[in-house]
């Protein structure tokens, strides 16, 4: 599969999850630690996508970067369907609900994978998506702590 599509799909994910993570925020307003840390998720996965976004055109501009990775689309595209079905459930989530879900999705190998995929490309890639994946460790040490500390099961590591 050409990097160009599979960078494509990674945006799109990135960029819905910034959505989602932004209506949290939003809806959970009325508790702001949980409010807080969807806001920050929030910018920091609108940040991952422009990242993206700049190493696509980055593949656009030079054709020697347009390489075919191995990548499987199915596990992205069943991501991006839970991410954008959170995002349209009507009514207003729990909060413990909604770190539970940004929890699943976190942890979820759908980014990891692709970003595996396209260390193929060239060092370039390679480093904006350790980076990423930096990141996304981040969230779920955030989620995790913030879980824990409300009592939520399944926010340990291991899902315990």
């Amino acid at each position: 599969m050409i990097i160009d599509a599979v960078l494509r799909k990674l945006g799109d994910l990135e960029r819905s999850v910034a959505d989602l993570y932004g209506w949290w925020a939003e809806t959970l307003a009325d508790d702001s630690e949980v409010a807080s840390a969807f806001f920050r998720m929030a910018a920091e996965e609108k940040r991952h996508a422009g990242l993206v976004d700049y190493q696509k055109r980055m593949v656009q501009q030079d054709p020697k970067l347009s390489i075919d990775v191995e990548a499987d689309l199915a596990e992205i595209d069943a991501a991006l369907a839970k991410v954008r079905g959170l995002r349209a459930a009507p009514g207003r989530p729990a909060a413990a609900e909604a770190l539970r879900e940004a929890l699943f999705l976190e942890r979820s190998v759908a980014e990891s994978h692709y970003r595996n995929a396209l260390t193929q490309a060239n060092p370039t890639v390679a480093r904006l998506l350790s980076a990423l994946g930096g990141e996304d460790k981040v969230h779920v040490a955030r989620l995790e702590d913030l879980a824990r500390r409300r009592g939520l099961e399944g926010a340990a590591p291991d899902g315990a």
